[in-house]
């Protein structure tokens, strides 16, 4: 009899010890599902912050061209008709409206570029090289497959405004004397721009600028995985690997 109870006992006590074991086991996997939830949503935070900063900072820049650029040409147009008739300098004046004009036209690019809409990514990047090339001593190469064209509509202006800001960032900093785009097509899109400047050395920078923020927010948004890679003397690269 005794050991029946102390056998009854036991399984009980086996029993026990494995709901405390699976109640202990399922708590611990839902607090790993909790922390990387927490994680996720961390992250999704931080790139609304990051897009909320961008944004914020373009606003600035179209402010302060609309400010520095049109209205001051405006201004200066109705300073020019207030005076007299016989002063007036028509050429002054056809001069301030067509600088207006041309700056009008300048952030309404930025906002939108109208080739992206009528010839597509490819057509855009090539446009945008070919305005680099005319303005600057860099000398540019730009290779793309023509799969850059099956990137969805809605995530091609991210891809050009990527591209915009890497060359930004090269005319800005890098002193560069060359550029180079390359998008090739391997059943995944691989697109690479480069360029030959002073380049960065990432151990001694702990957190990267506005505009790489901008590059890694606007690739997730693809989505798209990147890869910055730059050392000190040997230029800077920038690589997106994009599902078709």
């Amino acid at each position: 009899m005794e050991l029946v109870l102390y056998s009854i006992g036991f399984c009980i006590f086996l029993a026990s010890l494995l709901v405390v074991a699976t109640i202990y086991s399922k708590n611990t996997i839902v607090k790993g599902q909790l922390a990387k939830k927490q994680l996720e949503i961390d992250h999704q935070k931080e790139m609304v912050e990051q897009l909320i900063e961008v944004q914020e900072e373009e606003r600035s820049r179209i402010a302060r061209d609309l400010h520095d650029g049109v209205n001051a040409k405006l201004a200066t147009v109705l300073l020019f008709v207030a005076q007299p008739a016989e002063k007036i300098n028509q050429n002054h004046i056809s001069n301030c409206i067509k600088e207006a004009m041309q700056i009008s036209r300048r952030i309404s690019y930025d906002l939108l570029p109208p080739t992206l809409e009528s010839f597509g990514l490819k057509g855009a990047l090539f446009e945008l090289f070919e305005e680099i090339q005319e303005q600057s001593e860099i000398q540019v190469t730009i290779q793309l497959d023509d799969h850059i064209d099956d990137i969805p509509q809605n995530k091609q202006l991210h891809v050009y405004r990527i591209v915009q800001e890497s060359l930004q960032n090269t005319i800005k900093y890098a002193q560069a004397s060359t550029i180079e785009l390359i998008a090739e097509y391997n059943g995944k899109l691989i697109l690479t721009y480069k360029d030959n400047g002073k380049g960065m050395d990432f151990s001694t920078t702990p957190q990267l600028g506005l505009g790489l923020r901008n590059i890694a927010s606007r690739s997730e948004m693809i989505p798209a995985q990147h890869e910055f890679h730059s050392e000190l003397g040997k230029g800077f690269q920038t690589t997106l690997t994009i599902e078709l």
